[in-house]
């Protein structure tokens, strides 16, 4: 009987649908005019959400979640708007900015 039951379970188990959702986002170079890297000096973010990251060693990566997949996000770098971008609809769009000198805008 037990068995029986163990084997029952089983197939139910394998009947049921599994749903996976993956995270979309943007991710890039964040460099400076004179070529220096940007280090925790901007803060990057989109239309999308709340959500922000702060480049470290010239690089970020923004998680927006797995609704922002296939869709079309404003991105801003310290407040000032680089445009729209085109999230994918799996992985993370590229999303690189340059910042003029030693100042917090980005050069267009």
């Amino acid at each position: 009987m037990k068995k029986v039951f163990m084997s029952i379970a089983l197939a139910a188990l394998l009947l049921v649908p599994v749903s996976v959702s993956f995270a979309c986002g943007i991710e890039g170079k964040a460099t400076r005019t004179d070529g220096s890297k940007v280090d925790g000096t901007a803060r990057v973010s989109t239309s999308w959400n709340n959500n922000e990251a702060f480049p470290r060693g010239g690089y970020y990566n923004l998680d927006l979640g797995s609704g922002a997949c296939g869709e079309n996000v404003e991105v801003y770098v310290n407040g000032y708007s680089i445009g729209r971008r085109s999230v994918p609809s799996s992985g993370n769009a590229n999303v690189d900015f340059v910042l003029k000198g030693t100042s917090d805008m980005p050069v267009r």
